[in-house]
């Protein structure tokens, strides 16, 4: 069955156009984003940070390499804001640098959702009978967090060295689960999918180079980039992936019945507040009382 949200038509790019146009005038800045499934979030976090500004609507333009072409288009506008992710920009030194362009510090908007007091209130608004002190006893959500980044660790250097090498196989979209069950509480690797996996690798390199080969590619790759799982995990990891694990774990601990992503994360968006985002508010601030 399809869902109200699933038949929803997408919008094109006319369509978006002639929405700027009309909703420009509502909003005091309009922030640019990539992906139209974080609109809501998105709009939820910008109004949080700048309450002082009057943002009605943002507008999501289907993608990274889009959102900097606009970007382009309108540098040092200062009604203009852009935003993107992150990603492993920085690791590839591929950050583009213009003036209303931001990039996230972490991954992507994902990876700042992990407040534990956010996290906690989620919990009681899921199960209210459920005493603070219990949760605040129980949930250790930089050790959670810590054994998730060690069960994505050797998946995110084979990620790496894809798009390093061979990008046209598909990486980061593909999703963990295809990886990993979850059983008892606890990740386990599908050790049959990884290796098929490593398998397409090979034949990507092949088709590259033949002289390379999948080990001492990746040994190469972890030597470069040295991400270690508990420090890097919320800089350098997929937020998507870390956030999916931990709402599956949290509704293992207490008994939560499950929710959809999206609405996870909207809702412990609600309660957080974004403290670690600080620093976009500072930079997006300067670069609006900026002399021309």
């Amino acid at each position: 069955m399809i869902s109200i949200e699933d038949s929803i038509p997408e919008k094109n790019e006319s369509y978006r156009f002639a929405e700027d146009i009309f909703f420009i005038q509502f909003n005091d800045v309009s922030f640019y984003i990539e992906d139209s499934d974080q609109e809501n979030f998105y709009h939820r976090i910008l109004c949080n940070l700048f309450p002082d500004i009057r943002i009605e609507k943002i507008f999501p333009l289907n993608g990274k390499d889009n959102v900097i072409d606009e970007c382009e288009k309108n540098i040092g506008d200062k009604t203009k804001v852009y935003l993107v992710d992150k990603d492993f920009d920085d690791l590839f030194g591929r950050k583009t640098n213009l003036s209303n362009l931001f990039y996230l510090n972490r991954y992507s908007i994902e990876n700042y959702l992990f407040e534990l007091d956010a996290i906690v209130e989620y919990i009681i608004s899921e199960k209210p009978r459920l005493k603070r002190s219990v949760i605040l006893r129980t949930l250790n959500i930089d050790n959670l967090i810590s054994s998730i980044g060690s069960a994505l660790e050797d998946l995110i250097y084979i990620f790496l060295l894809v798009q390093s090498r061979c990008p046209r196989l598909s990486n980061i979209s593909v999703s963990f689960e295809r990886f990993f069950d979850f059983s008892d509480g606890c990740f386990i690797l599908k050790q049959n999918s990884l290796d098929e996996y490593l398998e397409d690798v090979a034949l990507e390199l092949n088709k590259v180079d033949k002289r390379l080969k999948v080990r001492p590619q990746l040994t190469q790759i972890k030597a470069k980039f040295n991400l270690d799982a508990e420090s890097s995990c919320l800089i350098h990891f997929p937020g998507k992936f870390i956030l999916k694990m931990l709402k599956q774990i949290i509704e293992f601990m207490y008994g939560i019945g499950s929710r959809t992503i999206d609405s996870f994360s909207y809702r412990i968006a609600c309660y957080s507040k974004f403290d670690s985002l600080l620093f976009l508010k500072t930079d997006i601030t300067s670069f609006l009382n900026s002399a021309n």
